[in-house]
């Protein structure tokens, strides 16, 4: 399926299937060559691909990925958002680990459109997008044994409201509320406690 094909699909359904039969996790270098996430060559090769690319490669991480769902869903006039969160060490500077993923509204719900990260694959729909991000990320974190990390966790939204306790007068200068990271932290420890 071409591009142009691939954004002619009608619903986030028949694009979440589509996805799961066609792109796997991965990415492919500037030679065509198909790279597997942990590859030690990924620094030096790894560049982030457009959507168009994503479908022709039939590859693609997270962030790959997420570019052709957003373009989608774009596409298709239905409001979405990336999230994305990582880690921060003592000093506050960003380490790896992490993940991007995006979430859509449709009928005043918040939905998960997950196909990159295997062990959370699907679409769910909650109720509030604090409840979503709790529970999407704690079961990242228990998923890759990374709940002792919660507490250097960073989560941006749409890559502009910046959401990090080890930076909290850069998070309050962004957003102005102190208290909303210590809220969405609380709802991860309770993601954490569902899995």
């Amino acid at each position: 399926m071409r591009y142009e094909e691939v954004l002619q699909l009608n619903t986030p359904d028949q694009l979440w299937k589509y996805m799961h039969e066609n792109i796997k996790y991965g990415w492919t270098n500037k030679k065509g060559e198909f790279r597997e996430y942990n590859d030690s060559r990924q620094q030096a090769e790894y560049y982030l691909h457009s959507p168009q690319e994503t479908v022709e490669r039939k590859s693609g991480i997270c962030g790959d990925q997420v570019l052709l769902e957003k373009a989608w869903f774009n596409h298709h006039n239905i409001e979405n958002h990336i999230i994305s969160f990582g880690f921060k060490d003592e000093n506050g500077k960003r380490i790896g680990g992490g993940h991007v993923f995006l979430v859509y509204i449709m009928d005043k719900k918040y939905y998960y459109f997950e196909n990159a990260f295997a062990p959370c694959a699907n679409i769910i729909k909650f109720d509030t997008l604090r409840e979503l991000i709790g529970t999407v990320i704690g079961a990242y974190l228990v998923a890759t044994n990374n709940t002792e990390r919660v507490n250097r966790l960073f989560i941006t939204i749409d890559g502009h409201l910046s959401i990090s306790n080890d930076t909290k007068k850069d998070y309050a200068e962004t957003i102005n509320d102190k208290d909303v990271y210590e809220k969405y932290i609380e709802d991860v420890k309770k993601g954490i406690k569902k899995f």
